[in-house]
C-alpha cells in the first residue's frame, strides 16, 4: 500500500484554504478533505509495516503544533506540477524528526528529502497552455503573499493513498491526537 503520515489541518485553516482555492481557475484543486501537511511519505509499505508504524506513533508523546500558513509557491521547477502554500511553526521540524524516527524504527526506509513543510493546494498540468499560465500568474500576483493567522494542529494521521487519474483518495488508517504533553 502507498502510505504517508500527515499533520491534520485545523478547520479554520482548511476553510481559509478552500476560500483561497475558489479563485484558482487552472489545474486540479485539491478537495478540502485532501488538504494536509505531509510529515513523512512512506511510499509502498506492507500492512504489517503500517501496523508497526501505527503502534510506534501511538506510543509517542507529542504536543500540539502551532502552524502558520503563508506564501504561495510552485513546486516542480520550470514546469511546475503543484501550487503550494508554505507552512511554518516552531514545533514542525521536531515533530517531523520524531515521526521520521518512529517510521525508521518500524523498519520503513524513508527517501532522502529535505523537509519543506507545505500544503498542496492544486496539481498543475506539466504542459500548461499559455492562457492558463497567464491566469496562474494573475492568481499568484493577487494571492502570492497570503498569510493566514496561526492555528493549533492537534492530530496527525497515517493515510493510505489510492491514486486515480482524477486525483488521489486518502484513506485514514489511524489518527493520533497531539496533546499528551504540554504545548511548547
Amino acid at each position: 500500500m502507498r502510505a504517508f503520515i500527515a499533520l491534520d489541518l485545523p478547520d479554520v485553516l482548511a476553510d481559509a484554504l478552500t476560500r483561497l482555492q475558489a479563485g484558482l481557475t487552472v489545474g486540479r484543486v485539491l478537495p478540502e478533505e485532501n488538504l494536509h501537511l505531509t510529515l513523512a511519505f512512506l511510499g509502498e509499505i506492507s500492512e504489517p509495516q503500517a501496523r508497526d508504524v501505527a503502534e510506534l506513533l501511538a506510543s509517542l508523546r507529542l504536543a500540539p503544533v502551532r502552524i502558520e500558513l503563508g506564501g504561495l509557491d510552485l513546486f516542480g521547477g520550470r514546469r511546475p506540477g503543484a501550487l503550494v502554500i508554505a507552512a511554518r511553526g516552531e514545533g514542525l521540524a521536531p515533530l517531523h524528526d520524531k515521526v521520521a524516527h518512529a517510521v525508521r524504527d518500524a523498519g520503513v526506509t524513508l527517501g532522502r528529502r529535505r523537509f519543506r513543510p507545505h500544503v498542496t493546494l492544486a496539481r498543475l498540468p506539466r504542459d500548461m497552455p499559455a492562457r492558463d499560465r497567464a491566469r496562474l500568474g494573475e492568481f499568484l500576483a493577487l494571492n502570492g503573499a497570503v498569510k493566514l493567522p496561526p492555528a493549533l494542529a492537534e492530530s496527525l494521521t497515517l493515510f493510505r493513498s489510492h491514486l486515480r487519474a482524477e486525483g488521489a483518495i486518502h484513506e485514514p488508517l489511524a489518527e493520533f491526537p497531539l496533546g499528551n504533553q504540554e504545548t511548547p
